[in-house]
């Protein structure tokens, strides 16, 4: 009986280590994690209007800067201010059903389209994963109906940024057109961080 007990033991002992070892399985990939995951997740931004544009559109000029001709580069070098005071909001980047590197979901919200912090938008644009950049010829905003959206110039960059709080962090740039925009503006630059969650940098 004392021989039998002992070979039991050592048989489970056995059976254990080798469960252990079949599970031991290595691999490069992380658990959860999506085919746009460096590009991916909520931001802190503010949209800003061209000083230019807004010179002319309510009658401080006659020299219409016509944004819709300039190139990315012609759009950084412009002056560009929060005028009318929108003020910090929230954006979200995230993978879309297809889980692939050359497209994501860009929408000012998370779950419910009630719960929209700016425009009440949502759209596939397409990604180039490797250069972190993104951008979308015109297309309709799938949250309602009459507004298609123009994306040019849409880049994050890993640590670029400085919170408010003074801390690193991830940036996201880009110029963004409503054709529903009431005011007539063409191009609002979108630029901001990777949200924190500390109420310093909100």
């Amino acid at each position: 009986m004392i021989m039998k007990k002992y070979i039991l033991i050592l048989f489970s002992a056995l059976l254990m280590s080798a469960t252990f070892v079949a599970c031991d399985v290595e691999t490069d990939e992380e658990p959860g994690a999506t085919n746009v995951v460096k590009m991916a997740g909520q931001w802190t931004v503010t949209f800003e209007q061209s000083i230019d544009e807004y010179y002319y559109l309510f009658g401080y000029s006659d020299t219409d800067p016509d944004l819709s001709s300039m190139t990315v580069d012609q759009l950084e070098a412009l002056e560009w201010e929060d005028l009318f005071e929108n003020g910090k909001l929230s954006v979200f980047t995230y993978n879309t059903a297809a889980n692939t590197a050359d497209e994501m979901w860009f929408s000012d919200y998370a779950a419910s389209a009630d719960d929209y912090t700016f425009w009440q938008y949502k759209l596939k644009v397409d990604v180039d994963y490797e250069a972190g950049t993104f951008s979308c010829e015109t297309t309709p905003n799938t949250s309602y109906e009459g507004c298609d959206i123009t994306i040019l110039g849409g880049k994050i960059m890993e640590g670029a940024a400085t919170t408010p709080r003074g801390a690193a962090a991830d940036s996201i740039v880009a110029y963004v057109k409503f054709s529903d925009y009431s005011y007539g503006f063409t191009y609002m630059k979108m630029a901001g961080y990777r949200y924190t969650g500390f109420d310093a940098d909100k």
